[in-house]
């Protein structure tokens, strides 16, 4: 795979799903989906700890919109939320990252759109049109993306970005990968597809590429991270990260030993959604 680090890069991408007070009324709601949702005080207490840092937040993460920090640290790193499913409740966690002045990127799982606790058409433009980026989660949210084969990876890349292009009126090129579960044939057909910053779940702060794409880790924003937790990523984006770093390495490698079996858990949690 043509990946390199860059080792210049800093990009602290945290990803989050709903923000609601009620959420069962957003994004999925199998029991193990509670675990992504923040109310909207946690929320608010994230940006808050945010803040305290001082630290450039952006929608983008491109290297043009950073900015000088100090003489150790030239370029500082730059901070991005991104949302991943394209819940109902998205609003709200935009209008609460508007109050900072702060933009967000929000994920959308094109066949949910305007189903029951999905955003709409009308919310999703509305994001856009107030300076949010919108960007692919895929079609239909496969329940393990790398157990695709090829083809079906290119459909639901290339769908869902025809399905926002023709949307928005305007390219689509971020996109994230559905269920944390990606190899380098799933960066490979995004980047074939058209998509020019992918956004993983890998625990990582330092950019990659793949292709004609820069990749992004992400550090994942649960329901038991505190603020005093996001500050020791803020603050020390390498080593402060290295708990949840082995973490991410240990379910990982679960998966990996599970084998097809991995495969048959996700889809009957995926089922309890339908069925709920």
């Amino acid at each position: 795979m043509n990946q390199y680090a860059n080792p210049n890069s800093t990009s602290i991408c945290l990803l989050l799903h709903d923000v609601s007070d009620r959420p069962d009324s957003s994004g999925f709601t199998q029991p193990t989906a509670a675990k992504y949702k923040h109310s909207v005080r946690q929320f608010a207490d994230y940006l808050d700890a945010v803040s305290e840092t001082e630290l450039l937040v952006v929608p983008s993460t491109q290297p043009s919109q950073r900015r000088k920090h100090d003489d150790r640290h030239p370029v500082a790193p730059t901070v991005t939320f991104t949302f991943d499913d394209g819940g109902a409740a998205a609003p709200t966690a935009a209008k609460l990252l508007e109050g900072r002045g702060w933009r967000g990127v929000f994920f959308v799982t094109t066949d949910l759109i305007g189903t029951r606790g999905f955003m709409t058409e009308q919310q999703i433009v509305e994001l856009h049109q107030r300076g949010h980026i919108i960007g692919s989660h895929s079609c239909s949210h496969p329940d393990v993306f790398r157990s695709l084969k090829r083809q079906e990876m290119r459909d639901e890349w290339q769908r869902s970005r025809d399905v926002l292009q023709e949307l928005l009126n305007c390219d689509v090129d971020h996109a994230s990968v559905p269920g944390g579960d990606c190899d380098r044939a799933t960066l490979e057909e995004a980047s074939a597809a058209g998509y020019r910053q992918i956004f993983t779940s890998e625990q990582q702060t330092k950019t990659w590429t793949c292709g004609d794409a820069t990749c992004y880790g992400r550090l994942m924003m649960v329901e038991t991270t505190s603020p005093e937790t996001l500050q020791r990523w803020l603050f020390h984006p390498t080593i402060g990260i290295l708990p949840e770093r082995f973490l991410r390495f240990t379910k990982s490698s679960v998966k990996q030993l599970m084998g097809p079996m991995y495969v048959r858990l996700m889809h009957k949690r995926r089922q309890l959604h339908k069925a709920g």
